[in-house]
């Protein structure tokens, strides 16, 4: 049984922080704000500039990215690439669900409660920061996303990829 909060034990269920020792974990929870939301508010609106990941640490969420529309729950996540995305001259990341080259930088899904949600929230303002003053949390995602970035490349030349954490 894990000693660690129940927002550091959602951050090691997720490949970017699976890597990562106990107290850099809970170093990477302190920058996170725990929120609650209530059913119908949106966690993450279309068009919006706010950066960010969202880790679900109880209820569900439905995401409309463009009419595809799909639920998660605890222990996804959304918004990653808000954290180390390429950034647009004013600054801001762009959201992992795609982005339309006018609109880079900006939201491009809704991001809806479906139910009463928990979410550890870490906004990309102070991720950055955060992996200058930790370079053992930056070097575990940087191998977590060459790790990623290998298998996405295996599977693109048809070969077969080692077992990974699924994503949502």
């Amino acid at each position: 049984m894990s000693t660690l909060s129940p927002e550091a034990d959602a951050l090691r269920a997720l490949a970017f922080f699976s890597e990562l020792a106990d107290d850099d974990l809970v170093r990477v929870t302190r920058i996170g704000r725990r929120r609650a939301f209530g059913a119908g508010e949106h966690l993450i609106e279309r068009g919006s500039d706010s950066g960010g990941l969202f880790v679900l640490l109880s209820g569900r969420v439905s995401v409309d990215a463009g009419g595809a529309i799909q639920e998660l729950g605890p222990g996804e996540f959304v918004g990653e690439m808000a954290l180390l995305g390429p950034k647009d001259q004013a600054g801001t990341a762009p959201d992992f669900f795609g982005e339309h080259p006018a609109d880079r930088g900006r939201r491009s899904a809704n991001v809806t409660a479906v139910e009463p949600v928990e979410a550890l929230v870490i906004e990309t303002i102070y991720f950055e920061p955060f992996l200058m003053e930790n370079p053992s949390v930056a070097v575990a995602i940087l191998r977590s996303v060459v790790g990623r970035l290998h298998d996405l490349q295996v599977r693109l030349e048809g070969g077969e990829s080692a077992k990974r954490t699924p994503r949502p």
